[in-house]
């Protein structure tokens, strides 16, 4: 074993699995010449823990929090030698890696920090105050679900803590507001009801250095992002330059404002009607489906060591100004069988990457959420028209092919 005194001892929690901390040359995102690496790892994910950093390794069930919890303190003190940062880049750990490091009094995003980015009502009550416009909301009940409604036509109902594009309701008359609540009636309190936007969705990905926005890329979803439950693809294409890449860049900025001290990596998504820019909601993570391969082509920076590094050493790599052309990319998903044809992309220079995450044989459930794709391809493009050709043709030759499970 090598000496670690002289390395920052990090310990991370993961749920994606260990391979997925490099890039695709196979650089690691926590190199052994600097760090000494202590995992907590998902039991599922346990194969892929192999690397001259790794201390030790644990693997759980990282979503029993008590069993979470006895990992993480096991391996904050390893060998009698206390850890120096607890890391994590997947958003359903960002709260309780807070909650872990206030335990453990290591520095990092606070409970505080963190909730501003996971919780829907904390995150809109803070930037009301700070003169950022977003949809009128409330904690959920049928009282204040009914009487939004009554003013603004259309209310959403949400997980405060949601993620994956899950539990999402559209309520349009008051029978559905009843209905909502007594299908949900055990767990209302962890929804938010908030004024329906009838608008184009939009993001903002950006690397940020004490709340000032270092690079950001913006881009539109062409399709909803659940369109999961039908069964369609999301596409998402880049913005090219001009007024509403400008009004959407500066609403970021302004948005990151109010959190002052923040650095690291943020989602941003707002909705634009009839001109306005409305904030819909930010993640202190980076965006799915291709947006890491879409900023990294255009900036040189991959957004998920950003984040790592970000909360190792407590700065950001510098980006290059994004490059003239634009990206965008397709999540594919598929309904209940087996799998029958294999998955793989168009053999043209402009598929920037191609994830397959389901191959021949496999038996696939109807997905439950946006995250639950058969495959992900990322392209480039000179304008946001030729991207979206380009996508479409992906969507025309990866269609997947299903036979019935037994």
């Amino acid at each position: 074993m090598t000496d670690v005194r002289r390395k920052t001892t990090v310990l991370l929690l993961d749920r994606i699995g260990y391979s997925f901390y490099r890039d695709r040359d196979g650089r690691r995102f926590l190199p052994e010449d600097r760090c000494s690496v202590r995992l907590v790892t998902s039991l599922d994910k346990v194969d892929e823990a192999t690397g001259k950093e790794l201390e030790s390794v644990v693997a759980v069930d990282v979503y029993d929090n008590r069993a979470l919890a006895e990992a993480v303190h096991h391996q904050a003190g390893f060998k009698g030698h206390r850890a120096d940062r607890l890391v994590a880049i997947t958003e359903r750990l960002l709260l309780r890696a807070a909650e872990l490091r206030e335990e453990l009094g290591l520095p990092g995003q606070t409970v505080r920090e963190a909730l501003l980015f996971r919780d829907k009502v904390r995150m809109k009550e803070h930037l009301s105050a700070h003169g950022i416009r977003v949809p009128e909301f409330a904690p959920f009940s049928e009282a204040a679900a009914l009487e939004l409604l009554s003013r603004t036509g259309a209310v959403v109902a949400k997980p405060r803590l949601g993620s994956g594009a899950r539990d999402i309701f559209v309520l349009r008359e008051p029978a559905d507001i009843a209905s909502f609540a007594a299908g949900h009636a055990s767990r209302l309190d962890e929804f938010e009801v908030e004024e329906f936007i009838d608008g184009e969705l939009f993001h903002v990905d950006s690397v940020v250095q004490d709340s000032k926005v270092v690079a950001a890329v913006a881009a539109r979803y062409i399709d909803e992002t659940t369109s999961y439950t039908r069964l369609r693809p999301c596409r998402d294409v880049a913005l090219g330059p001009g007024p509403q890449l400008d009004a959407l860049l500066e609403f970021n900025e302004r948005v990151l404002a109010a959190h002052p001290g923040f650095t690291g990596v943020t989602h941003h998504e707002m909705f634009v009607r009839d001109g306005d820019i409305v904030f819909c909601e930010i993640g202190a993570r980076a965006g799915g489906g291709g947006v890491i391969a879409g900023f990294l082509s255009r900036t040189g920076v991959n957004l998920d060591e950003a984040v790592i590094q970000a909360q190792v050493e407590g700065t950001v790599p510098l980006p290059a100004a994004p490059a003239g052309h634009l990206t965008g990319f397709t999540v594919i998903y598929a309904g209940a069988g087996v799998l029958q044809r294999p998955l793989t992309p168009p053999d043209e220079p402009w598929v920037l990457e191609c994830q397959v995450l389901a191959r021949p044989g496999d038996r696939l459930e109807r997905p439950e959420n946006c995250n639950d794709a058969v495959a992900i391809v990322s392209v480039r493009g000179d304008s946001e028209d030729e991207v979206i050709r380009r996508l479409d043709q992906v969507g025309r030759h990866m269609v997947p092919v299903l036979s019935p499970g037994d």
